[in-house]
């Protein structure tokens, strides 16, 4: 699966209301390169004519969803000559490989931290309807419903621009992805995790602890502060996880267990198993509780 981080995907809608108020009305013009090495300058590539900006890293699983539905919006407007591009950021993995595996062939400019900043994108996917005069006429919001939604919104924004050469909205729309739009309370009722009795976890916890050393622990790490309770320590665990090892391969290794022995709390994640999953045979991650110190994060024991 694409990996890295679910909460980039995820924003708090005060925050992103924030955003959105703050953000440019006049979309900033950027130069980006396609994976060609062809420079597009926006926007004078595009002509005065609307133009659809998605923002995207492959780890999203939001931006994942969407996809298949810009997908189709390029295939229906561009005859009508709407510009779409598609932007990719935050990326270590190969876009234009990314695309291959999932069926997409939309317009890709690469290398778009920079532009995602002039942007001021605050989730994933960041996506903008810009009219013929450069203004920013439509944001996708932080929490939609489903991509469906977006799309159709997308679509209704064009159409109004486009006036006489508007394209037929469809009769229906293809299914979402499950998985990228998979609520945690659900996935937890799914899979909530089998118990595991104390004499099992209890002597597994103590000889996993007695390997971190004293001084062991990762600098580029940022302490979060006191965690008292295991579902705090999860929710960490998730942002560490998330930010190291993808958003999608987080979610998937869901169910999650946390174990607290003095002042240090473990979380493990299920791995493949599920919730039939043994200790150490997914995620780890090694916690102090009195500092939020991250000890060690680890795919596998």
């Amino acid at each position: 699966m694409p990996i890295r981080s679910f909460l980039l995907c995820l924003a708090l809608l005060a925050s992103a209301m924030a955003a959105q108020a703050a953000a440019p009305t006049q979309a900033p013009a950027f130069s980006l390169k396609t994976p060609q090495g062809e420079m597009v300058n926006f926007p004078a590539a595009a002509q005065g004519r609307p133009t659809v900006l998605m923002f995207w890293p492959s780890w999203c699983p939001f931006s994942r969803a969407l996809q298949p539905y810009v997908q189709n919006i390029w295939e229906d407007y561009r005859a009508a000559g709407v510009n779409v591009w598609t932007i990719n950021i935050k990326e270590d993995k190969d876009p234009v490989a990314v695309m291959r595996e999932r069926g997409l062939g939309f317009p890709l400019l690469v290398n778009g931290d920079e532009v995602g900043r002039a942007y001021r994108l605050q989730y994933t996917p960041w996506l903008v309807v810009v009219d013929g005069s450069n203004k920013i006429i439509y944001t996708r919001p932080p929490s939609p419903p489903t991509p469906v939604d977006t799309a159709r919104e997308v679509r209704e924004v064009l159409n109004s621009l486009l006036g006489s050469r508007a394209v037929a909205l469809p009769a229906s729309y293809p299914k979402p992805y499950d998985l990228h739009l998979k609520k945690e309370e659900d996935l937890g009722k799914k899979l909530a995790p089998k118990p595991i009795p104390a004499s099992e976890w209890g002597p597994w916890l103590e000889n996993y602890l007695a390997g971190i050393g004293m001084d062991e622990s990762l600098a580029d790490v940022a302490a979060s502060g006191v965690i008292s309770d295991g579902r705090s320590a999860i929710a960490r665990a998730r942002e560490i996880w998330s930010a190291r090892y993808g958003a999608e391969q987080t979610l998937a290794q869901a169910p999650y267990r946390s174990y607290r022995k003095g002042n240090r709390w473990l979380v493990l994640a299920s791995g493949d198993s599920g919730a039939d999953a043994r200790l150490g045979e997914g995620f780890i991650c090694v916690i102090e509780a009195d500092s939020g110190r991250v000890l060690r994060v680890a795919p596998r024991q």
